[in-house]
């Protein structure tokens, strides 16, 4: 049972850029509204503006921390949404805060904080292989794909 108007979930550790907006939009044209969690961004104006700037007009955008965003998913989401995430912890403290997420796409892990080539240009730290591991056994569907015209590669076959 995945959450009702919950379209789309992006692990981006740039968040949102041309990318994303360009090729997910519109491939996802149902998509109304994007939902950017992260615990450092939210305190930051200027990426919110950059964000919303980034972003087509008919589409809103907010960017919240991960307990505000769990009140809010808990609450149930109002328009077609995409979850886009910087980190795989971000979504394992949703999904342990009981949010319901049966699907993750990764578009964006770069080489940093102690990460090793785990795909072509994704990268994971060991632990961030660990909470991968542990969505899939919780049944959660982990897929690489960068863009939505590139072939999509399930996670659990590359740990």
């Amino acid at each position: 049972m995945s959450m009702e108007n919950l379209l789309f979930t992006r692990i981006d550790d740039r968040l949102i850029h041309g990318q994303v907006c360009a090729a997910w939009l519109k491939s996802i044209p149902a998509i109304q509204h994007i939902l950017v969690i992260d615990d450092k961004v939210c305190q930051d104006p200027f990426m919110g503006e950059m964000f919303s700037l980034l972003v087509p007009n008919h589409i809103s955008i907010e960017i919240r921390s991960v307990e505000e965003a769990t009140k809010l998913l808990k609450e149930g989401l109002k328009k077609p949404t995409m979850i886009i995430v910087k980190v795989p912890g971000t979504i394992k403290q949703l999904i342990d805060n009981g949010i319901d997420i049966d699907f993750v796409n990764i578009g964006g892990m770069g080489m940093s904080n102690g990460r090793t080539k785990l795909f072509q240009n994704i990268s994971a730290s060991p632990e961030e292989r660990e909470i991968f591991k542990e969505l899939i056994a919780k049944g959660v569907k982990v897929e690489v794909q960068i863009i939505p015209s590139a072939r999509q590669y399930d996670i659990a076959k590359l740990l």
